[in-house]
């Protein structure tokens, strides 16, 4: 198969050229190649590795919220080839018998489902090194800060012996819980009992520093505030090995988007105010903020439907990421198509150890991206608690390929 006159997406920068897919992989990179077989004409379109994401919440046995086998479809759709499941399901992933229920998950062939298992169980230490045996790639008490400082410490080494990656939710649990919204301007105006930004920042500093020590891989998770970011450069400049992402929507929205009372909008951190947002969309720009990861926690609409105070945390928009982020942050110069590129592929999946991008013998894992191509965003399947439905996009998801196979085909 050869996919011709595309605009590929390589080594973080556009190339025009031709791809020779064969037995799943890429075969051949170049121009004018020939294929009497099969050839596929992308031109106008941008060809880019598939996307990656570090956090995805599969609803394992709450399928009221959204059916798993709906989450694979919706972030096929939403050109990812891969997703990091999160540890906070029911029952928690805090066993091995649950890390390989979970990868025996059905999914097309070639999409990849990776585990994160609990750091604890029921206040001790999860069973880590058979969750390892069983291939988590990563632990993480998602939901909750490891709130005890000697099991998190205990956490960095079994890490480091297996070489996981520990997925940090760094948020003070008692700072937390004092409140619904950062403290500011937004939560006197609204009533929304606010608690301080500091919050992140001390769960960023304890962690870091615990980890100047072990040498953990150490990922800082949906970040949100300026004192985050400036306490991340702080631990780089000690020597800590830490790495961060950042959500859709905190790159999308400020703590103004509260003053509507929209659960849509409620999650776990919650927005800054614009500054932090600023900050957080240049230290995409930076590489600061390594990856985009969606957070995607789908939710049924009763639960949704309450009062502001009594809705759950979270939104769900995996199918939708790639159209509002081009919208809010291409479309406005904020951030190069480029970043966005690699911030939703090649970063994530670097920081998970997989072997990505385009690449003569890597998969054939692509995302077809066309620009100029006006539409409203909508999301046809399970959960609603999706903000960017109704909004206007330019740019639009066409099709996905996973190993060589199409398929995904928006049809037009």
């Amino acid at each position: 198969m050869i996919i011709k006159n595309c605009t590929a997406f390589v080594d973080d920068k556009f190339q025009k050229m031709d791809l020779r897919i064969e037995n799943g992989t890429i075969a051949e990179i170049g121009l004018n190649l020939v294929d009497d077989d099969e050839v596929h004409d992308c031109s106008g379109m941008i060809v880019s590795p598939a996307f990656v994401d570090l956090h995805t919440h599969l609803r394992i046995g709450q399928e009221y919220k959204e059916d798993p086998q709906i989450t694979i479809e919706k972030a096929i759709r939403g050109g990812y080839c891969a997703i990091n499941v999160m540890p906070n399901t029911v029952p928690p992933v805090n066993t091995a018998p649950m890390v390989k229920y979970i990868k025996e998950l059905k999914k097309p062939e070639g999409f990849s489902i990776m585990v994160t298992g609990a750091i604890t169980c029921d206040g001790l230490l999860a069973e880590i090194e058979n969750m390892a045996e069983a291939g988590v790639i990563a632990i993480s008490d998602d939901g909750n800060w490891t709130e005890n400082s000697f099991i998190f410490y205990q956490a960095l080494k079994y890490a480091k012996r297996h070489d996981l990656l520990v997925i940090d939710h760094a948020q003070d649990t008692v700072l937390f819980k004092s409140g619904r919204i950062y403290e500011g301007q937004v939560s006197f105006q609204t009533g929304l009992k606010g608690f301080p930004k500091a919050a992140e920042a001390h769960a960023v500093y304890r962690d870091g520093t615990l980890n100047l020590t072990v040498g953990a891989k150490l990922h800082i998770t949906h970040l949100s505030t300026v004192m985050g970011l400036d306490t991340i450069s702080f631990l780089k400049h000690l020597g800590s090995h830490i790495t961060a992402d950042v959500t859709p929507h905190h790159l999308l929205f400020d703590d103004t988007a509260y003053l509507e009372y929209e659960t849509k909008l409620k999650a776990n951190p919650p927005f800054g105010d614009d500054r932090d947002r600023k900050a957080l969309i240049h230290a995409l720009r930076s590489a600061e903020i390594a990856a985009i990861a969606t957070d995607h926690a789908p939710h049924s609409e009763p639960e949704k439907d309450q009062e502001w105070e009594d809705a759950p945390y979270g939104i769900a928009s995996i199918d939708t990421a790639f159209e509002a982020l081009y919208e809010g942050l291409v479309k406005t110069n904020l951030v190069p198509l480029e970043i966005l590129l690699s911030a939703l592929s090649t970063r994530p999946a670097q920081i998970l150890g997989m072997k990505h991008g385009i690449a003569v013998g890597n998969n054939a894992n692509l995302v077809f991206i066309k620009e100029n191509e006006p539409h409203v965003i909508t999301s046809r399947m399970g959960a609603k608690n999706n903000p960017y439905v109704g909004k206007d996009s330019s740019a639009k998801i066409m099709g996905l390929m996973l190993d060589g196979t199409m398929v995904y085909k928006h049809a037009q």
